[in-house]
């Protein structure tokens, strides 16, 4: 038997597939970075029925799909669309970074006391989906046909299963209360908005359906595979890294560095710092997007004429601290630790010795550290949890220098995977959600790789500390507070 996971990400759809074992026997990738449109410079959308052939364009290409016996979706969070009798579609997708509510995003915070006694739990956002469907209902001349507003994932789901439901984390930034995993419908009586346009919401591994006749048709996917209610796609990527445990936490490092953590509970936030996402085996993730990771490192390698692996080297050779040099990663604002559209990037300490590559990229590498313990702080104040082991992914993971920059900051093991593919994670969610049910933890035992494990350094941890009070002090003293 086989198991697949598909991942409809913003630049590209990628499907894994694995066996009952774990063992992963296939991977595609089709590229879709060319379908974003943005007709006006804060929109961001693209088309549904494009998406839907790519995703079975990538599917054709594969070769085990007649024995796929249950697969699970994921894609963008926070999107949203609208389609009428027999998924007619009425809009194109507004993807997460589509910010054109903002009036809507106002309206909301003025007209619902519940969307702003919730912001504790998730902040109001233009990227949220109910101030992009209320957009919709401004100023679609057709929405009085909409039937459903749906995210991607929905829409994918339906085209296989012929089926329209979500789960609490696919339709988290709709305001499902993180608490009870249902819609609040307070806030769409407060708004304006039928609460019958959403689907119905059903839990993470509930089976929706069976791939239809014409689906399979369409994708290769054998006839009546079943369809795995599943999560977004970075939760994914979170459960492809086996972050599974109560006090684990995955940092993804990619264009941003993007960190969760597992609670089995949600606190307030009323610093509204963090948000929260439903998990799995109902658990709850807890963390946020900083705007820290690999946009500075690739700039800077391209100003000396280097590549990443060669500054990764010399920086290696640089000691804890680099002599005092101090380096901003934040180069667009800051979302969290604490919200600060003002922040730009920054050297501070420079010497001669220090103005070497090796100094610069590794200060920037202790950057993304210092973000990273910042917004650890945080979780750990307003959770009250006791964060144990750290696992690393994306992009910048690949870097020991990083991963042990890291341990060394935070004090804890890190713990580097070999892959983080969110498609891998929709195949183990599929596998455990089938049959037997595995438990999803035997499934993680079974899938995920550690490429190198990482041990604190007591000397260097110890170094750190004056470095990241530094860093903090540096920062507010130059941006303010927020």
């Amino acid at each position: 038997m086989t198991f697949l996971g598909i991942d409809a990400g913003s630049s590209s759809i990628k499907a894994q597939t694995i066996d009952e074992e774990g063992s992963l026997l296939e991977f595609a990738s089709h590229d879709v970075s060319d379908l974003l449109r943005r007709p006006q410079p804060t929109w961001a959308e693209r088309d549904p029925a494009t998406l839907w052939e790519a995703v079975c364009k990538t599917l054709r290409s594969m070769k085990h799909l007649d024995t796929v016996e249950a697969l699970c979706v994921d894609a963008t969070s926070g999107s949203v669309l609208a389609v009428g009798n027999e998924l007619r579609l009425l809009s194109p997708i507004l993807l997460y970074s589509d910010k054109r509510a903002q009036a809507e995003t106002k309206h909301i915070r003025e007209k619902s006391p519940e969307a702003r006694a919730y912001e504790p739990y998730l902040p109001l956002d233009a990227s949220l989906a109910i101030p992009k469907i209320l957009w919709l209902k401004r100023n679609m001349p057709n929405f009085s046909k909409t039937r459903m507003v749906m995210n991607e994932t929905d829409y994918i789901q339906a085209r296989l299963a012929g089926q329209v439901y979500t789960s609490p984390s696919i339709a988290g930034k709709a305001h499902v209360d993180i608490r009870s995993g249902l819609y609040i419908e307070k806030i769409f009586d407060e708004v304006g908005i039928e609460l019958s346009l959403l689907p119905p919401i059903r839990p993470i591994g509930f089976t929706l359906g069976r791939v239809s006749e014409r689906a399979s048709r369409d994708t290769g996917i054998r006839k009546d595979a079943a369809v795995t209610n599943g999560v977004t796609d970075a939760t994914a990527a979170d459960v492809a890294t086996g972050t599974l445990a109560v006090g684990e936490v995955n940092v993804s490092i990619g264009s941003s560095l993007v960190v969760h953590a597992v609670t089995d509970m949600a606190s307030p936030d009323y610093g509204k710092r963090i948000y929260y996402k439903s998990y799995v085996d109902g658990k709850i993730l807890a963390g946020g997007a900083t705007d820290a990771g690999t946009l500075p490192l690739s700039s800077l390698a391209k100003v000396l004429g280097k590549s990443v692996q060669e500054l990764d080297g010399l920086a290696a050779s640089v000691s804890p601290t680099c002599e005092g040099l101090l380096a901003q990663p934040q180069w667009i604002g800051s979302r969290i630790p604490y919200h600060n559209p003002r922040i730009r990037g920054f050297f501070v300490g420079i010497t001669e010795r220090a103005m070497s590559p090796g100094h610069l990229y590794r200060s920037l590498l202790e950057g993304n550290g210092f973000v990273l313990q910042q917004v650890l702080d945080v979780i750990k104040t307003v959770t009250g949890l006791e964060l144990k082991e750290v696992r690393t992914s994306g992009g910048a993971s690949r870097s020991d220098v990083q991963n042990q920059i890291i341990a060394d900051i935070t004090g804890r093991p890190v713990l580097a995977v070999e892959t983080s593919e969110a498609s891998l994670g929709s195949a183990m969610l599929a596998l455990h959600s089938h049959g037997n049910r595995p438990p999803l933890g035997q499934v993680a035992g079974r899938v995920v790789k550690i490429r190198k494990n990482f041990t604190p350094t007591q000397d260097a941890h110890l170094a750190y500390l004056p470095a990241l009070e530094r860093f903090a002090s540096i920062t507010e003293t130059l941006y303010g507070s927020g």
